[in-house]
């Protein structure tokens, strides 16, 4: 078994086999180094002061293995290179979406810790009933360009290696870009920070021990349920009024934290005015919050809620969409 296949079965398949051979030659060099008590390598960080590039090495504290080093220095390295992180300290999170790191933040960012999101190649290209979602949706690359080109379309379309690509990198965009406008907008979202190399950089929830745990994970105070069940439905509406939603929320989806939290994974939010199944979606939704706090006593309709919340944030023909 070759160095390429090792890394394959190491990560779980976290890479496929064209982007491996793609990357053949990068890759080895990398495994060969992680396997070694040499750096991993030097990297060139321009230095604001002196206005130079500084030879320096990207080494993270965090290694659960040797060859998760080389996957680290791939998706990470860049942001190590453009002073956004000083370092991976370790992984808060591993799942079939993505892999999630805690990184000490560069100096300059004003705070201490930040997170890398790392998503696995694979996850979009079998996501249930993708197409539900991207219906409407503006479809960008990598650097948040319009996909316009009958040749991508085409790809898109066709679902070839070329096209998938393209389709990840577009979950990807959607997810950075609704983070923006939602932070903007003053929604419980991580902060973006920056995105690139298949990875989201945002805001970290926690502190230097313990990551926030996910709201499904927690058993809150009964006397903090209902301003919290408050506090979640307020954010759906803003997200509504700022023609989001959010399509996959549930406890699972928001973090927890002192008091505060931040709803997180949104590669798959729809915009409520293109997409002609998000109110099933919005409503799906709010089923689901209102499941978790029952609980702790909240009854509400959810049903009911969702169209209201709709009708009031929505410019769009209710009649016609709850009839959908």
């Amino acid at each position: 078994m070759n160095l390429t296949t090792e890394y394959l079965d190491e990560l779980d398949d976290e890479l496929d086999a064209h982007q491996l051979r793609r990357k053949g030659k990068r890759f080895k060099k990398k495994l060969v180094q992680s396997q070694t008590d040499a750096p991993l390598g030097k990297v060139a960080r321009f230095d604001p002061v002196t206005q130079l590039g500084v030879e320096t090495e990207f080494r993270p504290t965090f290694s659960a293995s040797k060859l998760e080093r080389a996957w680290i220095l791939e998706y990470l390295g860049p942001f190590f290179e453009d002073h956004l992180i000083a370092d991976v300290l370790r992984q808060v999170k591993g799942g079939k979406e993505a892999t999630v790191y805690c990184c000490q933040a560069d100096e300059h960012l004003g705070v201490e810790l930040v997170a890398a999101k790392v998503y696995r190649p694979k996850i979009f290209r079998t996501l249930k009933n993708d197409a539900d979602y991207r219906q409407g949706r503006v479809m960008l690359d990598e650097e948040n360009q319009v996909l316009r080109g009958r040749r991508e379309k085409l790809a898109i379309k066709k679902k070839s290696e070329y096209g998938q690509g393209l389709m990840h990198n577009a979950w990807l965009a959607n997810e950075y870009q609704f983070l923006l406008a939602l932070h903007a907008a003053g929604a419980d979202v991580p902060k973006p920070i920056a995105q690139g190399n298949n990875t989201i950089l945002m805001e970290y929830l926690g502190d230097a021990t313990m990551p926030a745990p996910s709201l499904n994970t927690i058993d809150l105070p009964r006397d903090e349920a209902r301003a919290l069940f408050d506090r979640v439905m307020r954010n759906a509406e803003l997200m509504l009024r700022h023609n989001c939603v959010h399509a996959d929320l549930s406890a699972f989806n928001i973090l927890y934290w002192d008091g505060d939290i931040r709803i997180i994974d949104l590669p798959q939010a729809v915009n409520p005015y293109v997409n002609p199944k998000a109110f099933p979606m919005f409503e799906r939704d709010i089923t689901r919050v209102c499941q978790y706090f029952q609980r702790y006593g909240v009854d509400v309709n959810p049903r009911q809620l969702a169209r209201d919340l709709w009708r009031q944030n929505v410019k769009r023909d209710s009649s016609e969409v709850f009839l959908a």
